[in-house]
């Protein structure tokens, strides 16, 4: 089933896009949402708003062919590591792993959650201050458009952001699980758990 109306194959972000509008991702899970509905009220809700909206699908078809604004680009995938440090915002559904990585990338997150630790994520990252919640029985064009707005002109949001983002590059989680993990192998298997180190922002 092709989409005419979305490109068939992955983005290239390389350039830095100097002077040119914020861009904001739209990544939502496709688990737990297989209609796109947060994929259709994203891109609907940002038609016409000064940003650009690059919107993956994550390679699984929607039922029927997306209307694409003009400020949007949909591509059936796309690389999280490459795409999101060109971004500003990301919007997604607050699974555990966009969200690491969208706040790993010092992106903004609008997050909209839908089912399991999605709801906690979400909960978490408003608490932090490094985005902005959207719960899901408001998941249309509107309230998704306030919310990026709201991203993208409050400078304390895409400051957490940006702090947590450098807390994570100096606290490398696969290196310290794997220190951790070491260490309590070296000590036996009758050895208490290590405290995992406080001091995250």
């Amino acid at each position: 089933m092709a989409l005419p109306t979305a490109a068939a194959g992955g983005a290239d972000v390389s350039s830095d896009g100097a002077g040119e509008p914020p861009l904001v991702l739209i990544a939502p899970s496709t688990a737990q949402d297989p209609e796109h509905t947060l994929l259709r009220a994203a891109m609907r809700g940002l038609a016409g708003a000064p940003v650009r909206v690059l919107a993956t699908y994550n390679r699984r078809l929607p039922p029927c062919p997306l209307p694409v604004p003009e400020n949007t680009h949909v591509v059936e995938w796309v690389s999280y590591s490459r795409t999101m440090p060109r971004c500003e915002v990301v919007v997604c559904h607050a699974g555990h792993g966009t969200l690491a990585r969208a706040l790993a990338c010092g992106c903004a997150v609008v997050a909209c959650p839908a089912v399991g630790d999605m709801n906690e994520n979400a909960a978490r990252l408003s608490w932090a201050g490094a985005g902005v919640r959207v719960p899901r029985r408001f998941a249309y064009p509107r309230p998704l458009r306030m919310a990026v707005e709201r991203a993208l002109a409050e400078p304390s949001i895409r400051a957490r952001a940006a702090v947590l983002a450098e807390w994570i590059a100096a606290h490398d989680p696969g290196a310290t699980a794997a220190a951790l993990v070491e260490r309590l192998a070296m000590r036996g298997p009758a050895a208490p758990a290590e405290r995992v180190p406080a001091g995250a922002p």
